[in-house]
């Protein structure tokens, strides 16, 4: 299905191709537009442009600007895309995340036992989704560059630190010549600056994202250094700046965020490289 009269982006596939290949040309607060729209489109497809211009902090004019950038004739010219992506089922992974915060809030007092519960369900809803988004294409060719690197880098720090060092931990354990650039020592940046061309970085960061990690992808990236990146959006500064990313939207629960998905994907592509090597596809 697909709108109208419109020389927009017919689809919410189109319409996310096109915010990300526009990106770096829109104003900051279009960017933060598009940054919103990207994370949250439901509330893009149900809210008023008065309601959305006070979540997102912009004026309700810059809506409409937004949706004219786009080539839509106005902001319900691009809803309607929005619209169509709930209408031909696309899960409201968001909403379902909602109910189960506040169900969080209302039982964590009286009933312990119930943090355990909604904590795993949210993890279980992570993982429905990372299952739903993630392109065998995109799993293969991460895959295959592991295996053609010489040394593989992994960098992540805050709540990307323990996937960071499950992934170190895991190519070590398949013997592969692997460095976590842990910035013990402060020495990162001199660390980043030996990447050869035959090497490749992995770097995983979330918003807030690490200024270091940023920096390091940013470097990497200029030299053009082989990279992938796992990261939550595609407009973060990490998958801007990548070929191969991977998005894992974690659910937000009473401030934490579980990490399930992101294990279950640095564990496949872990496991989907020993299978590689044990195939004789790899390159050693």
């Amino acid at each position: 299905m697909s709108v109208d009269n419109s020389g927009g982006p017919q689809s919410f596939d189109a319409l996310r191709h096109a915010l990300q290949e526009r990106y770096d040309e829109l104003s900051p607060h279009l960017q933060r537009l598009a940054r919103f729209a990207l994370d949250d489109p439901n509330a893009f497809a149900l809210e008023t442009v008065n309601r959305l211009a006070e979540v997102v902090e912009v004026q309700p004019s810059t809506l409409i600007r937004f949706a004219k950038e786009l080539g839509y004739s106005g902001f319900s010219e691009m809803q309607k895309v929005f619209k169509l992506r709930l209408i031909e089922g696309a899960p409201a992974y968001r909403e379902r995340i909602y109910r189960h915060r506040e169900s969080l809030e209302r039982a964590a007092k009286d009933d312990p036992a119930a943090i355990l519960n909604e904590f795993t369900d949210a993890s279980i809803m992570c993982l429905e989704r990372l299952r739903d988004t993630v392109q065998p294409e995109t799993l293969a060719r991460a895959i295959a560059m592991m295996d053609q690197a010489d040394t593989i880098y992994v960098i992540g720090q805050r709540r990307a630190f323990p996937i960071a060092s499950y992934l170190a931990y895991g190519l070590t354990r398949l013997e592969r010549r692997c460095q976590l650039l842990d910035f013990v020592g402060g020495m990162v940046p001199q660390q980043v600056a030996t990447l050869r061309q035959s090497d490749l970085l992995i770097a995983i960061a979330f918003a807030e994202y690490t200024p270091a990690v940023v920096d390091a992808v940013t470097d990497v990236h200029i030299r053009g250094i082989p990279m992938f990146t796992l990261t939550d959006v595609p407009t973060s500064p990490l998958a801007r700046q990548s070929e191969v990313y991977f998005c894992v939207d974690d659910a937000d629960i009473h401030r934490f965020r579980p990490i399930a998905a992101s294990i279950s994907l640095v564990q496949s592509l872990i496991i989907g490289l020993s299978y590689f090597q044990d195939s004789g596809k790899g390159g050693d």
